[in-house]
């Protein structure tokens, strides 16, 4: 059973995770440096950081699917389907999967953007970028310095907000019917299935431990002075 549910919760963490992160990032370092983004965006963006998982998948499904049929609203693929590698099923579970993911995607958005829209400011503020502009020095490659450091706060950022993430996963597949982790943990609770509930969440962490293992790593390939401290130089 958790080797089943396992591909449909990992098909929903990595690209939420990811595209949420890459996106985020970009547009809050646009906002930093134009008025007008920052002040369309970036109230947007508190927004959606402090919407509960739950309340803002309810309202999605409401919506989406409920009232204006644009997505279905439970499982992971059509009924009458079987699972296949065919352009059908594949349609039907993209057109399931989407409102699980968008849930986890805008929730993860709105707080990238705002980490990274201050971040820029206070590189964009700092002792060096002021040296390099007093210089004479390209705003482009200003801009680009003040990235390149706002970066690595992020990236340490990520490793804490996994398993906040995974958390939201876990309850967004259940208010969707997502056959995923999360409604094996409910369906688990429900038939007091005490040995399933414990191996669900030793996978859990076991993965989050590995996701903060596979950051660190990447932090110390982008970062050179991480890599000089290790080598003791």
């Amino acid at each position: 059973l958790i080797w089943a549910a396992l591909p449909y919760t990992l098909a929903l963490l990595i690209p939420a995770i990811i595209l949420s992160y890459v996106a985020g990032n970009r547009v809050g370092a646009m906002a930093a440096r134009r008025k007008v983004l920052d002040n369309t965006v970036l109230p947007f963006a508190y927004i959606l950081t402090a919407t509960p998982y739950v309340w803002l998948a309810l309202v999605l499904a409401y919506f989406l699917a409920f009232k204006w049929g644009i997505f279905p609203v439970s499982g992971a693929y059509d009924f009458s389907l079987q699972p296949a590698w065919t352009w059908e099923f594949a349609w039907s579970f993209l057109q399931h999967w989407f409102l699980p993911f968008l849930t986890l995607f805008l929730v993860s958005f709105g707080g990238w953007a705002i980490g990274m829209r201050n971040l820029i400011i206070y590189e964009l503020e700092s002792e060096y970028s002021n040296y390099l502009q007093a210089l004479g020095a390209p705003s482009k490659l200003v801009r680009k310095y003040a990235y390149g450091n706002a970066v690595l706060p992020q990236m340490s950022g990520l490793a804490l907000a996994l398993g906040a993430v995974v958390g939201g996963a876990l309850v967004t597949e259940i208010v969707f019917g997502y056959p995923g982790i999360g409604t094996l943990i409910i369906t688990a609770l429900q038939n007091r299935d005490y040995f399933l509930i414990q191996g669900l969440f030793l996978l859990i962490i076991i993965g989050v431990l590995i996701a903060n293992f596979i950051v660190d790593i990447a932090y110390v390939i982008v970062d050179p002075r991480t890599r000089a401290g290790i080598q003791g130089s």
